[in-house]
């Protein structure tokens, strides 16, 4: 549990980091690329971290694992990273650190809905409350005209499609963590991270097909000088550390639990935008998201009240 608990709060930590990064990558690489070329770069790096730290021979990280668990990593990796965090790097480049990730904070839906189908997990009236909570403070956090004005100005995209493109993101990585928790029993977690990076990197091409569209080469990612630096660091803090220690924190608690804790993010974005960027943080915004946070912590503490 106490290991759990701190794999959480670092993941939270990495994760705000990486948030900050891949805001200058999505804006100046295209988000399918970009997710497509980080996922590479992760598959790479999780891999000689598997083969480092578990004495792992290159053959053995892809046939020790039983097919049970290449099944539901390689479908996690499928719903929360190919098609998730594409969703999710349109968001953030249409709206911006703070918006994207408060709006993400609709994710422990999506794990306790998840949690409750696939895993038996209970879901009780506090968890209700507390996702109805979630669900509210973020409508009232992107109630604003304000909200609405600022993302319009920053002309990357309209700002009801980028609601929707978060919305949908938070629903993925939602149920991607709980269809990771049912692959992890007999798998360490930085070879998990490996199997679902490189299945989510490959079907990535296979999303591109099926939707007709174009493939970029992953050259054009390393392009643009700022934007590679910025890809590179995110995808260190995301998904080399960050979805390792969440890995970690899925496999010791419950997977709505973890997911609750990682919804933390948005408060610690908003923290870091006011301080670090300047950035004028309306009223609404701030209550919205402590509404928000409320019902994360409700969900967090009554997880398992009758």
């Amino acid at each position: 549990m106490v290991l759990g608990l701190l794999a959480a709060a670092a993941t939270v930590v990495t994760w705000t980091a990486g948030t900050f990064v891949f805001l200058e990558a999505a804006r100046r690489i295209q988000p399918a690329l970009l997710n497509r070329t980080r996922l590479m770069l992760a598959a790479v790096a999780t891999a000689v971290l598997s083969m480092v730290v578990y004495g792992m021979w290159p053959h053995t990280l892809l046939l020790q694992p039983g097919a049970d668990s290449w099944f539901w990593l390689g479908m996690s990796g499928l719903v929360g990273l190919t098609i998730g965090d594409t969703f999710g790097f349109s968001a953030l480049r249409i709206l911006g650190a703070r918006r994207q990730s408060v709006i993400s904070s609709v994710a422990p839906v999506a794990a306790a809905v998840g949690g409750w189908l696939l895993l038996g997990e209970q879901l009780t009236l506090a968890t209700l409350a507390g996702m109805a909570l979630a669900i509210g403070g973020v409508m009232v956090a992107m109630s604003g005209a304000t909200e609405r004005s600022d993302v319009a100005r920053d002309g990357f995209g309209s700002f009801t499609t980028g609601v929707v493109m978060a919305v949908l993101a938070a629903a993925c990585q939602g149920l991607g963590v709980v269809l990771a928790k049912r692959g992890l029993a007999h798998v360490e977690p930085i070879h998990a991270t490996f199997m679902r990076m490189s299945t989510a990197f490959l079907l990535a091409y296979v999303v591109d097909v099926v939707r007709r569209a174009p493939i970029h080469p992953m050259r054009q990612a390393f392009a643009d000088p700022k934007g590679r630096t910025a890809m590179l660091l995110g995808a260190l803090f995301g998904p080399i550390i960050g979805v390792t220690l969440s890995l970690v924190a899925v496999r010791e608690l419950d997977s709505a639990v973890a997911q609750t804790l990682f919804s933390m993010v948005p408060l610690l974005v908003m923290a870091v935008a006011g301080v670090r960027s300047h950035e004028h943080i309306p009223l609404r915004a701030i209550v919205g998201a402590l509404i928000a946070t409320a019902g994360v912590v409700v969900m967090l503490l009554y997880q398992h009240a009758p």
